[in-house]
This record gives C-alpha cells, structure tokens and sequence, in this order.
C-alpha cells in the first residue's frame, strides 16, 4: 500500500492509517509500515518534539498513534510492505542486514519504531518509487510479488548503508528489554531511550540497576557503545533535548533547565554554552532569525 498525503498541517498517524477502511488487517510475521516525509514537518518522536527534513524516514513493524504537524502545509508518504517470499528475507538476513534485525527480531513491539535522517540524496525516495511503481503495474502474482519482494530488499539495503549515521537515537522508540541479547545498534537504542526518559534525574548505578548490569560494566560499555564517558553522554542528551525545546517550543529558559535535569539555571547555561558554544538565548534567537531568513 502507498499512499500519498498532500497539503495537510496536522495528522495522526497510527496502524490503522496503513489499511484501507474495507480490507483486513493482514500483517504478516514480513510485515513493515513506514513513513516518509516529502517536506519538512514536526513530529513528537520518543515523548519530544522532533524537527524531520525532507525524505526522513519512520519506520516500525506496527505503527503506534504519532502525530505529524506544521505551521505550513507539508506532505507525507504512508507505505505498507510486505515480504510474501521467505527466500528474500533470508536473504536480506544472511546479509547481516541491520535494519531486518532490528525490526524482525527486535522491534515486535506496537510502541517501537526507528527514526532514519540524512536521507536528502534520494536514492532511499527514488527505492520507495520503484516499489510503488511495481505494485501499481498490475493484477498480483507470483512475478509480480517476487519482483515487489526483491525491490523492497534493495530499498532496504539501501536504507541500511550508514546504518549507525542514519538513525537518530535520541528520535527512535527501541524495545525495552533483551538488551543482553541485541546487536550493537539497538542497544544503543534502548540504552539511549531510558536516558531520555529519566534525564532529568538519571545516575549510572540506576541505569546500570535498570539493565541489570554492574555499574563499572555499564560504564565500559557505554565507552564503546559511543566512544563517551556516562558523564559526557548525558551532558550530550541534555543538550540535545534542550536545544529540541528551545526551537520547537515556548518554555522559559527556566522550564528547560529544569525539564532536563538541571539544579540551576547557571550549571545548566554553562554546560550548554561549553557543549555548543552559545547560550540558550543565543541559541534560540538565531534558530528564530534563520527561519525568518527562509
């Protein structure tokens, strides 16, 4: 199923945006739905406001109810896939293909989905045409659903390229358990999920508690994870949540100091001017001036 979304300025999408109100539910065990942004929208992604450029890419084996939204009107893609030839996942699988691991094995979850960016140079968009096009030639059959298989397959292996650049962490809803038992990349996810959820109050020893790791374990793998000490990686976060806040809403520097876990206003302007160089204040004001220059 594709389906195009034009000119609008606020959506829910969820599961049920993927069917048609007179077909049934028939998601296979292969069964994938996505969403891709044709123009820049707003999105609230892991309990944050979230800013998506064009070609951005939300991806789950079920959607949960998201909402999309824009001060001018903006377009989506809803797309349905299904895999109805095992060989071609096996495939894909063999191939070590992140993606398929992570949404097939992991992501069986209706709350959980990942987030890709960095899309702008179209191959993934052009990828999702040819799908369209394929099942937009005819009547069903077996050609025509092993092509649609293989077609999907190699958008998906594109997607997969740059894996550990293209998903956002901090945007994606990974699962919440098995983390002793997933690949690298998803429990990154999952280890970035709980820090977002408890940043304003979050410590080594109760994540490590959370997880059931030892503290000092916990600590070296989060250096390998992301090349980071505990300590810089929830600066990082907090920044990066307040900077979300500071562009998409209006709370008071205060609000934000706050929201993200800060004891005082002062530790929290001087840990993000040291992560980017500016105050909070200066920061919004020119994110203001650029959008006003655009």
């Amino acid at each position: 199923m594709f389906k195009e979304l034009e000119g609008i300025d606020r959506i829910e999408i969820s599961h049920d945006s993927f069917f048609d109100k007179n077909s049934e539910d028939i998601s296979s065990d292969f069964h994938l739905e996505l969403v891709e942004v044709l123009s820049p929208c707003h999105a609230v992604l892991n309990k944050l406001p979230c800013q998506l450029a064009a070609y951005d890419i939300v991806i789950s084996r079920k959607f949960p109810r998201l909402e999309f939204f824009n001060k001018e009107p903006f377009s989506l893609r809803l797309v349905s896939l299904d895999f109805k030839r095992q060989a071609v996942l096996d495939m894909l699988t063999m191939a070590n293909n992140g993606l398929v691991h992570d949404i097939f094995k992991d992501l069986d979850q209706a709350e959980s989905y990942v987030h890709y960016t960095g899309l702008d140079k179209m191959i993934c968009h052009e990828g999702l045409n040819f799908c369209q096009r394929i099942s937009e030639a005819g009547e069903g059959g077996y050609f025509l659903d092993y092509e649609l298989s293989l077609a999907c397959a190699g958008f998906l292996t594109e997607l997969s390229r740059h894996y550990h650049g293209r998903v956002r962490l901090d945007s994606s809803h990974f699962p919440s358990s098995n983390v002793h038992y997933t690949n690298s990349m998803t429990r990154s996810g999952m280890i970035m999920n709980y820090l977002v959820a408890n940043v304003q109050d979050v410590s080594l020893e109760k994540m490590a508690q959370h997880f059931g790791y030892q503290p000092k374990y916990l600590s070296r793998l989060i250096r390998q994870l992301f090349d980071q000490t505990f300590s810089q990686l929830k600066t990082q976060t907090r920044v990066s949540i307040s900077k979300s806040l500071l562009e998409l809403t209006t709370k008071s520097i205060e609000e934000i100091s706050e929201n993200v876990g800060y004891p005082t206003v002062s530790t929290y302007y001087r840990a993000f001017r040291q992560e980017t160089g500016q105050t909070p204040n200066e920061y919004r004001r020119h994110h203001r001036q650029s959008l006003a220059i655009k």
